[in-house]
């Protein structure tokens, strides 16, 4: 029998020992034309603990020499080649913090610095894995461009200047919300979190990084090649999988694994003219208080025995879906799938590439001033 403890106890162990992973995909994005950077909403909730200036210090992995750079918000532990990347990073990873706690709610900073691994090549990297996850490790070699975190510890190498810091953005969500959700989100929205936080202009050449969650023109690419290669998974079924289990599969089917997750965030964000955004909220809130699992169990909407141990233990299945946003799956994934669709339309790659919304409502047109008396 489970009791309130147990199911409390199953949820911050699967929370404690999940490895969450990720997979940059390279899109063309070259016959867009630029366009003015949109404003994104300020962030309201700002880390208090981030140095004026990092601290360095030697760290090395094996025969490699690195170093630690402590910027109050992240300890990144490196040994990166690139001096751009490890500049920018430093800007980079304290500004996506910021991000991360006010893109969706409010959200409490971590209770100390986040740690990330950033290698400079995919031979440290695949040495680290192989040393910290060695019964995992041949899974991982499977990932062609990613990274992974484990136990609040993000782990990456350096995949290309714009890649690597998507990555960063994607692997950061996982390392703060291991640290300061007490009861994981389900592993699709989890991995939907983070792929929403990848959208972002600046930040890799110059200019400070502008998060803002539409532009992705990654993902974006990705999903519309899946709805054309009729390769869309039914949200039904696609809630009941992981990225390891798509990982099996080889990098295409991931790749649409985390395209979906993508749009499933957006969509519950703001579809069906937001009726489902009161549950997301309330969704993070319970993860941040600890009250997913024990709400769960006692549902009566979230379905079978079965389906809420599952729900609590592994974070896959539909029991949180029926709980927080709809009992009718049939109606949900049918709304999910047209929003989809209607995503992929042509000339809304145009409306991603500026970070707008293919879903908002036209602006108003002014009419110009009139020099008639």
């Amino acid at each position: 029998m489970l009791d309130r403890t147990n199911i409390a106890h199953i949820a911050r162990a699967a929370l404690r020992a999940g490895a969450l992973l990720g997979i940059a995909g390279l899109c063309s994005c070259s016959s867009v034309a630029p366009t003015p950077e949109p404003q994104a909403s300020p962030a309201a909730v700002k880390a208090v603990n981030r140095r004026l200036e990092p601290v360095t210090e030697p760290w090395n992995f094996g025969k490699t020499p690195g170093e630690c750079i402590d910027t109050g918000t992240h300890r990144i532990h490196s040994t990166l080649r690139d001096p751009t990347i490890r500049e920018r990073m430093q800007i980079f990873l304290p500004t996506a913090l910021d991000h991360y706690r006010a893109a969706i709610i409010a959200l409490p900073e971590p209770d100390g610095p986040i740690d990330v691994f950033l290698f400079g090549t995919r031979n440290d990297w695949l040495d680290y894995t192989r040393e910290r996850l060695p019964q995992e490790a041949a899974m991982y070699e499977k990932i062609g461009r990613g990274g992974y975190t484990i136990e609040g510890d993000a782990v990456l190498y350096d995949i290309g200047r714009w890649d690597t810091f998507t990555i960063a953005a994607h692997e950061g969500w996982h390392a703060y919300s291991q640290r300061v959700f007490r009861h994981s989100l389900p592993v699709w929205l989890e991995e939907g979190i983070a792929c929403y936080m990848e959208g972002v202009r600046g930040g890799v050449n110059g200019g400070p990084p502008t998060f803002i969650p539409w532009r992705n023109f990654e993902r974006y690419g990705e999903l519309r090649d899946v709805v054309y290669q009729n390769r869309l998974v039914p949200l039904d079924e696609f809630v009941q999988g992981t990225p390891q289990d798509y990982l099996k599969d080889g990098r295409r089917t991931l790749l649409g694994y985390y395209a979906q997750a993508w749009a499933l965030v957006h969509f519950l964000s703001e579809g069906e003219g937001g009726r489902y955004r009161k549950g997301l909220e309330r969704l993070l809130t319970d993860g941040i208080d600890g009250r997913i699992a024990s709400t769960i169990w006692e549902s009566n909407k979230a379905g079978t025995r079965n389906e809420r141990r599952m729900a609590i233990g592994r974070q896959v299945g539909a029991a949180v879906l029926r709980e927080y946003f709809a009992e009718d799956l049939k109606r949900i994934s049918a709304e999910y799938e047209a929003f989809v669709r209607e995503l992929v339309k042509r000339g809304n790659g145009e409306k991603i590439w500026r970070g707008e919304s293919p879903f908002a409502p036209p602006q108003p047109t002014v009419p110009a001033p009139s020099d008639a008396p």
